[in-house]
């Protein structure tokens, strides 16, 4: 399989790469870890104008009619600088639910202004429905302006305008929320077979961005204590030099290819037949790479390691959010065997 990247790919590549060094340095990063909940984080109008929130918004409604691959090659990028920001749950699996849907003109508003980012939408995956109001949990549901709900066999989309929400941060940073919602109002975008595929797709796609997330994170964790082994010396000589630990590195480095290979593999094979088999390999994969790059980084830092002062502590609980958003790995793995 080809994973070499076209030219729009590339660039795209650069635009973030420049994004993160520029803007995503480890403090500002803290900054807006300790902001209030409920806030649109700033870097999120940067976004839109690089043109990320339009990635997969198709060209009819103003944006890139880009493939998923392409978003998870951004995603994987932007993971480097610990992303707080909603793409991965409103620009790659809202507007992939979306942009499989019918048009309509809910829908189509919606992503037009997810393209521009004027509106953040996010999918509401636990949603409750009862006595007229919908009640539900999601990451950075605190300032979203819409979410996305299955309600029995219909998709539906309903404007948080007038919600009442409970916002907190979580353990790695990441904002979060409750919502409760009257349904008065609400847009029904799809029914039937055409709703659940639109839903399936959002959860692909949402699990295919936080596992690019957590590939491109595990490689600033690698990066960063490769650098820390280089320059921290004991017996008179860097860590680095020492026979047992640069094996250990470069085993660490093997399971990052390994994760990051099933990665672009399940997301270039999206809509094939066995899409669904390659994606629990890649999370399976991911779950274990993550998990051994996180605990090693924070051994081989030594005590240091969990102090908050250093990047590393931050990064390695983001990875293992990431884990936990993941789901569960043995069930992963069980599928995989059974197909």
């Amino acid at each position: 399989m080809d994973f070499s990247l076209t030219e729009d790919q590339s660039m795209f590549v650069a635009s973030c790469e420049r994004l993160v060094r520029e803007q995503c340095a480890f403090d500002a990063r803290c900054a807006l870890a300790r902001s209030p909940a409920d806030e649109v984080p700033p870097l999120w109008a940067e976004f839109a104008q690089l043109g990320l929130t339009s990635l997969l918004v198709p060209e009819e409604q103003g944006g890139l009619g880009r493939p998923l691959i392409d978003g998870v090659l951004v995603a994987q990028t932007l993971g480097r600088g610990w992303l707080l920001e909603p793409f991965v749950d409103c620009a790659l699996a809202a507007a992939a639910a979306l942009a499989r849907l019918p048009a309509g003109e809910a829908r189509d508003a919606a992503l037009a202004a997810i393209g521009d980012g004027s509106s953040i939408v996010v999918p509401l995956v636990d949603a409750r429905v009862a006595a007229g109001t919908v009640r539900g949990t999601a990451a950075h549901a605190g300032y979203a302006a819409a979410v996305l709900f299955a309600n029995g066999e219909r998709l539906c989309l309903l404007s948080l305008r007038d919600a009442e929400r409970r916002s907190w941060r979580q353990f790695d940073g990441t904002a979060a929320a409750e919502v409760v919602c009257s349904l008065e109002g609400v847009a029904e975008l799809a029914r039937g077979e055409v709703a659940s595929t639109a839903m399936r797709l959002a959860r692909d796609a949402a699990r295919l961005g936080r596992i690019a997330e957590g590939v491109g994170l595990a490689r600033t964790v690698l990066d960063t204590t490769a650098e820390y082994l280089r320059t921290r010396r004991q017996f008179g000589q860097p860590l680095g030099r020492f026979q047992a630990l640069a094996h250990r590195m470069a085993d660490l480095a093997i399971r990052h290819e390994q994760a990051q290979s099933l990665l672009l593999a399940a997301a270039m094979r999206l809509d094939a037949a066995d899409c669904a088999r390659v994606l629990d390999a890649a999370q399976v994969m991911a779950h274990r790479a993550l998990r051994s790059i996180g605990q090693e980084a924070i051994q081989l830092h030594g005590g240091i390691g969990m102090t908050d002062e250093l990047a590393v502590s931050h990064y390695v609980k983001r990875l293992l959010a990431i884990e936990i958003e993941l789901g569960d790995a043995d069930s992963a793995l069980a599928r995989f065997a059974a197909a």
